[in-house]
């Protein structure tokens, strides 16, 4: 097979993954990485630098000058493609108006034909589902071209990530395993250690706080004593770049009008004597809304229809992510623009709430859960209240998960609920087991350089079992 690998790294263990493929009998034809990683590279294979795919650079060792702009009848094809991308630049691209964004696109997507023309790839390899500009659009040539496609999601659950080949799918060994353990009645003790810890942790009185490392990492950073140490490095940059002028300028007149401003004068504390639903907002601009969550990435449809089919006396409860303000300050932005959290209190029966209010007191209250696909869907189920979710997470055949994508749909599962539908621990259990049998033991952000989670295993080793699973799903797609 010819491989293309689009792994942004610079560690020596991506060396693991480039020998197995060699020996299986496989060339890699085309890498993306890092600079620093270069060294790395497969003998004849293409280098193309992370950070200059990102910016729409091609590589210094591809000739595109015969490459051809894409024609009508491959841009009606790539419509929803499109959609998608316009959004995910709101993480790098914030400033350019929507012509100057589709532009962009359109020079991305004559270079990333180009190439999968001129080297005819069987399979891309993707370290995680596809979210940044050029690697989404290349999972979606890959799909409009038939050519196979592997990807991770690194669901935090132990040290567990879950293989896809086509990431709206999820996991298909999971799903056949779900069914072979549906009737089969498993023990907390049948679990590996590390998940029934876990499972542990998550449910102790009911109270167990399960809070991702990445948020306390954030939180740490972003709050208390370091808040002011990050910004009196910024403060000491300013002035050294000479920018500590316009600085100041801009903090005064982002105090007069900031979200968090707009924000703390919509919200209310909770009551929980009221019938509600709690509903999470995913963190923008990121991958568990672009491309996870498919058209509702706009947030505010996710609420707006959620309203529409609540039931009588019932109430929403909106609570912003903390890392919305942790990492964005006072600065609007494309995905938190002026009015945003107004148009949200807006809509009936519908409280902004506290972003400090505790979630899994709220999950506890709530008679539902609801999110596009965040974690805290995940964590209602394993503390049997029902959750809703709009787009793709990787949790979304689990119990007590329920999956919308309209206000009928959202009526449906009301009515479930009122009726006295519930969720047993056993069937917790048993979809954990399965995750036990299917799931891959590494952490794909760990070992590209991050040391947010602990970890029992080396980075070589998590390399390794990542390999294996590779090579063993490709035996598969071969066969």
């Amino acid at each position: 097979m010819k491989i293309f690998v689009i792994w942004p790294f610079k560690e020596s263990e991506i060396s693991i993954l480039f020998s197995e493929l060699e020996k299986n009998g496989h060339e890699v034809v085309y890498w993306v990485g890092l600079k620093e990683g270069e060294k790395y590279k497969p003998t004849g294979a293409v280098f193309h630098d992370h950070n200059d795919a990102w910016v729409g650079l091609p590589s210094k060792e591809v000739d595109a000058s015969s490459f051809v702009p894409p024609d009508e009848e491959l841009l009606k094809k790539l419509h929803k493609t499109e959609s998608y991308l316009l959004t995910m630049m709101n993480k790098r691209y914030y400033y350019m108006s929507v012509d100057e964004r589709k532009h962009f696109y359109y020079n991305m997507l004559q270079y990333w034909k180009g190439v999968i023309d001129k080297y005819k790839p069987d399979l891309i390899i993707f370290p995680t589902i596809p979210h940044t500009v050029y690697n989404y659009l290349i999972y979606e040539l890959a799909i409009l071209f038939n050519i196979k496609t592997v990807m991770f999601e690194d669901i935090q659950v132990g040290e567990r990530i879950l293989l896809y080949n086509i990431w709206e799918e999820g996991c298909l060994d999971l799903k056949k395993k779900l069914i072979m353990n549906k009737d089969k009645i498993f023990l907390l003790t049948d679990l590996s250690s590390d998940l029934q810890e876990y499972f542990n942790l998550q449910t102790k009185d009911g109270r167990g706080d399960a809070t991702p490392p990445y948020m306390s990492h954030y939180k740490k950073v972003y709050t208390g004593v370091n808040f002011f140490r990050h910004k009196f490095k910024i403060i000491i940059n300013a002035i050294k770049n000479g920018s500590i002028l316009k600085r100041v300028l801009d903090f005064i007149v982002k105090i007069k009008k900031n979200p968090q401003k707009e924000y703390n004068k919509l919200q209310i504390k909770p009551d929980y004597s009221k019938s509600f639903v709690y509903i999470a907002l995913c963190y923008q601009p990121e991958r568990t809304t672009s491309p996870q969550g498919g058209v509702f990435v706009d947030q505010i449809l996710m609420i707006e229809t959620l309203s529409a089919a609540l039931p009588e006396g019932w109430v929403l409860y909106v609570k912003e992510h903390p890392s919305q303000m942790w990492l964005n300050g006072l600065n609007y932005s494309s995905c938190r623009y002026e009015g945003y959290y107004k148009r949200i209190a807006q809509l009936k029966n519908t409280h902004i709430i506290p972003v400090e209010t505790n979630s899994f007191e709220l999950i506890k209250k709530s008679q539902a859960v609801a999110t596009v696909t965040g974690t805290v869907g995940w964590e209602a189920a394993l503390r049997m209240k029902p959750a809703i979710i709009f787009g793709y997470a990787w949790y979304h055949d689990c119990p007590g998960i329920f999956r919308v994508n309209s206000a009928q749909t959202c009526r449906q599962v009301f009515s479930d609920i009122t009726n006295g539908f519930s969720i047993r621990k056993q069937d917790i259990i048993n979809y954990l087991k399965s995750i036990d049998n299917v799931a891959v033991n590494s952490q794909i952000d760990r070992i590209s350089g991050s040391i947010l989670r602990p970890s029992k295993l080396s980075n070589s080793e998590m390399m390794t079992n990542i390999t294996k699973a590779i090579i063993k799903n490709i035996k598969k797609i071969i066969n």
